[in-house]
């Protein structure tokens, strides 16, 4: 096991993969290519949290020689990336697939997409490979393959599901936030990946950003954590969990839908069953 003991912590493999919000294959080819700082080595690698943040920070505040091959102005800052009609705060979807495609849909009509098709099988590929939901509730979904020619702009698209949705997240919980990145560079990808990773280490963001009550709040809040991820500022996580709490007027409407389904439920429970109409007899020839 992996010492747990501040900025020195040594961690394993898998304990990384999770402190990045990655899944173990793209750590093992960052580690595997030299990009990562490690300790040991022949496939028993170990890293010290110290040396992976100070990575971490450089990856995210970048160079600009790293992006000179970036036609201008896609190198956007994040509320750029994230616009307000790219905030949908109570998705309808009840299943993975449905959320791909829902989340996909708000991308294209916001004509950022020009291939809708292509994007959510893409998406979902990655998903059969694994789950890229992480505990604590949140999903980064994205593609393998970085098509530009079919991405008409790098955005961001940020769904809020109430009641959760199971999405194979390693805890085995329902996942309730999930961010669509389609950013079209793969220079682009591992630096926002991160920025988001690290404002939503904390659980009590997380908990807010389920709890707020509108579009504006909840992006102005990503945006404030994330900012502070990309200046390096990361506050202490608590160790107690930390639950959303419902304002007054969410509370009402969850209240009003939960007692609009049981009257639904007994209405359907009443119901006479009608009975099947017999088929008619076809009526007898006439007589010449």
């Amino acid at each position: 096991m992996a010492k747990k003991s501040g900025d020195d912590a040594l961690m394993t493999l898998p304990e990384l993969a999770a402190y990045l919000h990655l899944d173990e294959r793209t750590v093992y080819k960052l580690v595997t290519t030299g990009k990562l700082p490690s300790v040991g080595g022949d496939r028993s690698w170990q890293f010290r949290r110290k040396e992976v943040d100070t990575w971490l920070e450089r990856e995210l505040l970048g160079e600009d020689e790293a992006f000179v091959d970036i036609p201008d102005g896609m190198k956007l800052p994040l509320e750029d990336l994230l616009p307000d009609s790219a905030i949908i705060i109570d998705l309808k979807a009840r299943t993975p697939v449905a959320v791909i495609e829902e989340l996909a849909a708000r991308a294209y009509g916001n004509g950022w997409l020009t291939d809708k098709p292509w994007f959510v099988g893409a998406v979902v590929e990655r998903e059969s490979l694994a789950s890229t939901a992480m505990e604590g509730g949140v999903a980064f979904l994205h593609t393998r393959a970085k098509d530009k020619g079919k991405i008409a702009r790098p955005f961001l698209v940020v769904g809020r599901s109430w009641e959760g949705i199971e999405f194979g997240a390693p805890d085995g919980r329902r996942t309730f936030l999930f961010f669509l990145m389609g950013l079209k560079y793969d220079k682009l990808h591992l630096p926002i990946l991160g920025r988001l990773a690290r404002a939503l280490r904390n659980p009590q963001t997380i908990a807010k950003l389920r709890a707020l009550s509108s579009p504006d709040k909840l992006r102005a809040l990503l945006l404030r954590e994330a900012e502070a991820a990309r200046a390096g500022i990361v506050p202490d996580v608590p160790t107690e969990p930390f639950k959303p709490k419902l304002d007054k007027q969410l509370r009402l409407r969850a209240m009003r839908r939960l007692q609009q389904q049981r009257v639904a439920e007994v209405a359907r429970a009443e119901a006479p069953v009608k009975k099947p109409r017999a088929p008619r007899k076809p009526a007898a020839p006439k007589r010449k």
